[in-house]
């Protein structure tokens, strides 16, 4: 048994749950950071050619403002949802933290 498997079986479902919960935003997370890192090379590409120009302090002011509230108030709303009427909160939240980091 190797020892993910002897810390989930101790967490039970909550720990179970917690974990594939974890591992779909972990993807997700990537997947999205795919996604804006393809945006940024077609941006630079774009620029390059003469095609357009970014005014990247004002894009910089634009984003960090709300985007770092905004960002906050996801993170606390998903964790609200995904934690909505469990009996196991800990047993998720540790499963969630493991396969976050796996």
């Amino acid at each position: 048994m190797t020892s993910l498997s002897i810390i989930l079986s101790t967490l039970g479902v909550g720990g179970l749950l917690g974990y594939f919960t974890g591992t779909a935003v972990k993807t997700m997370s990537r997947l999205l950071g795919c996604l804006l890192g393809l945006l940024f090379i077609l941006m630079q590409l774009l620029a390059y050619y003469g095609l357009a120009e970014w005014h990247w302090d004002a894009i910089s002011k634009f984003i960090m403002g709300p985007a770092a509230t905004a960002a906050d108030a996801a993170s606390t709303k998903l964790w609200t949802i995904l934690t909505y009427n469990l009996p196991f909160t800990g047993g998720f939240a540790t499963g969630f933290y493991i396969g976050l980091r796996r």
